[in-house]
């Protein structure tokens, strides 16, 4: 590395450093000599370290909610704001929920509608779906207070992301199994649909086992882990029962 990037790099960490013992003081000032603590915000922003911003909203007995949401907006720190909106009591849910679903960032969208006293839970399922996050789409039909999972099961079908499609099934309290087998089976990946057949309350096992035989190489594994587990041997036994039934008939 260059002489010169070293230099800033140092720089730089002294700056930060710098900034931390700052604003650890003028929080503490913010503690003792409340009755000043609303002059201090400004001082205390400027040195822009998240954690005393946001534990200053938390302790402080008079704090400008509204310039510091300001602040986190304007520099786009949406862990600051996540974070205050868990531990600030006076913070606008309306303003941060607006700006939370304006980020493209998943996983705060999933925590703020988890650990937020108010939250707009239709509008943030709907900002998931735009995201195709299938992940928090799951996360948030175990955790949400509210969830429609009617409309979450078909986003889930529709992005095709196998893994969530699985688990969902395990562990969601609304779910179209047959409609979800018919899907999986589309896609075609082995291993999740050898686990559904293990896990669901009902699989597609003849059309499930065709497409572990189809491919060859990639369903070798799982074919063998069907041929020992109880659930698939006995769909695959129902299955074999059912055609010997048709060949009979002709």
């Amino acid at each position: 590395m260059p002489l010169h990037n070293c230099y800033r790099c140092l720089t730089t960490h002294m700056n930060k450093e710098d900034n931390i013992k700052k604003a650890q003081t003028i929080y503490r000032a913010g503690l003792e000599k409340s009755d000043q603590a609303l002059n201090l915000v400004h001082e205390l922003l400027a040195c822009n370290v998240t954690d005393y911003i946001v534990k200053a909203g938390k302790d402080w007995m008079y704090f400008d909610v509204s310039l510091a949401m300001e602040y986190f907006i304007k520099n786009n720190d949406i862990d600051g704001l996540y974070h205050a909106g868990i531990y600030w009591k006076n913070f606008d849910y309306q303003r941060g929920i607006n700006q939370i679903l304006e980020w493209d960032n998943d996983e705060y969208i999933f925590r703020a509608g988890r650990f937020w006293k108010q939250f707009d839970y239709e509008r943030g399922l709907a900002r998931l779906i735009e995201l195709h996050s299938s992940k928090y789409i799951y996360h948030a039909g175990l955790d949400w207070k509210r969830f429609n999972h009617k409309i979450g099961f078909d986003a889930l079908l529709n992005i095709g992301d196998p893994e969530y499609i699985f688990y969902a099934g395990m562990h969601w309290v609304y779910f179209d199994y047959e409609k979800a087998s018919e899907v999986l089976i589309k896609i075609e990946n082995c291993e999740c649909i050898y686990k559904a057949g293990c896990q669901w309350k009902w699989f597609d096992y003849e059309h499930g086992w065709q497409i572990l035989e189809r491919n060859v190489i990639q369903g070798r594994k799982w074919r063998g882990k069907a041929l020992e587990n109880e659930r698939w041997k006995k769909g695959l036994k129902e299955m074999w029962e059912g055609m010997k039934k048709d060949i009979n008939k002709i």
